[in-house]
Formats: C-alpha cells, structure tokens, sequence
C-alpha cells in the first residue's frame, strides 16, 4: 500500500514538473486591449478634440479671408494640433489612474500592464503620425482648404532640408508617444512617492533648471543654445524623442514596480 502510494506520489510530482509555469507575457494582448475597453478613451474624445481644432483652424482662415476680400496672400500658421497630443496626455494620465488599478484587481501584474498601456501608446502615436501626415498633405494640394490655413503643413517640419510631411508624421507620432508617457509617468510617480515627496522632486527639478539657466546667463551662451535650438530639423528632432521615448518607457516600467493605487 504504502509502496503504491509513493509511486503515486511520485508520478503527480513529475507531472506537476512537466507543467510549464505560466508567463506573464502570455498577458499583454490583454493588457493591451484593456487600454481599449473604452474606446472613446483613446479613440473617440481625442479624434473629436482634433477634428474641432482643425474646424477652428479652417474658421478663423475663413473668417481672415472674407475680411481682406479674398485679398489674403500671408499663410496663417497654428499649432491647434496639439490639442489632441494634451488630450491623449490626460488619457494616458487617466490610464495610469483609473484603470492600473482595474487591471490589479483583474490579477495583471505590475510588469504585464505597463507593459501593455506602452504598446497601446505606441499604436495611438503611430495613428496620430500618420493622421498628421495626411492632414499636412490635404493641406498642401488644397492650399490650406482654400483658405490658405496650416495645421500640420508648418514650413519649419515640412520643407528644407532634413524636413518633409513623412518626417514630420515620424515626429508628430514620437512626440505623441512622449506626451502620453510623460503623463502616464507623472501620475505613476505620484502612486510611488505620494503627494509631498512628488512636490518635493518638482521643486528640485525647477532648481535644477533655474541653475542651469542662471549658468548658462553668467557664460552668456544662450547665443549658443539658440543657435543649437535653430539648427535642428524634424529628423534630428525626431531622434532627440524617439531617445526621450525610450527613457520614459523605463522609467515608468521602473517606477510602476511599486506604485500604490490609491
């Protein structure tokens, strides 16, 4: 008895062996698509906000055009797309707020959501990239809708050299990406040091700026800085993102390890 016990035993311990040990990995698709649970999170309410922009561009180019007669020659020039990267901002910031904790209490650990809300990010980004490259392009062969107003179509990202409307959609989505993970991580830092040590890090970052810039006053470089700031292209700007895209990426699978939904 005791003979068959042991073998019976030993067989369940040998199976249980053989039995591959779950990966958390297995998980992201899921975590991925929980980003998309609300659609209108990440889809609907930010291509709302960029379709009033650009309704708002096209009206005040409208409205300048019948006041000069139809006399206009100088292009109108906004930045009204970034309303949508604030928006998408608060998005990834709400993600990181309201549904981190959601998907706790659905049993994904730490590493696989994080994990997830990035890819979700990047496939926003790279949306966003693309809408951003297509509406600069409308822009282009309609003259601005006809009434000579640019959203997207910007000289500085779109012409010359190191610049052109496929750069600038690469640029617009990797800024995108950096918009989302910065708001992501902000409130992730906050479910990691809470309230008073966050305020604590905002004030020695300012400090941080303000000296630099109080050095760079007493070398009387800002010529410098300037002239740096002015010789970049949306390729090099581009790839100044893509390598603040990667910091943040780990700084929030870092700082997420031991975040605290609160």
């Amino acid at each position: 008895m005791s003979t068959t016990a042991t073998r019976t035993a030993t067989r369940s311990t040998a199976e249980t062996a053989t039995v591959p040990k779950s990966n958390s990995f297995a998980r992201v698709p899921a975590s991925f698509r929980l980003q998309f649970a609300v659609p209108t999170m990440l889809i609907g309410v930010p291509i709302m906000v960029l379709f009033v922009a650009w309704a708002v561009v096209v009206a005040i180019g409208a409205s300048v055009t019948l006041m000069a007669d139809g006399a206009l020659e100088d292009p109108i020039y906004t930045g009204a797309g970034q309303a949508a990267l604030w928006c998408l901002a608060f998005m990834a910031a709400y993600a990181a707020s309201h549904t981190f904790p959601f998907s706790l209490a659905l049993s994904f650990s730490r590493r696989t959501f994080v994990i997830g809300a990035i890819l979700a990010f990047m496939v926003v980004s790279l949306a966003f990239g693309v809408a951003a490259a297509l509406v600069a392009w409308l822009e282009r062969v309609t003259g601005g809708l006809g009434v000579n107003a640019y959203m997207f179509d910007l000289p500085f990202l779109t012409q010359g050299e190191g610049n052109s409307i496929p750069l600038m959609g690469v640029m617009a989505a990797l800024l995108c990406l950096v918009v989302m993970l910065f708001g992501f991580g902000c409130v992730l830092l906050y479910l990691r040091l809470g309230l008073l040590r966050l305020w604590a890090l905002i004030l020695a970052v300012i400090v941080l700026v303000a000296a630099a810039a109080i050095l760079i006053t007493f070398t009387e470089n800002w010529m410098n800085v300037w002239q740096w700031m002015v010789q970049q292209n949306t390729l090099s700007i581009s790839g100044w993102l893509l390598l603040l895209a990667a910091v943040l990426s780990v700084g929030t699978y870092l700082v997420i390890r031991k975040a605290t939904p609160r």
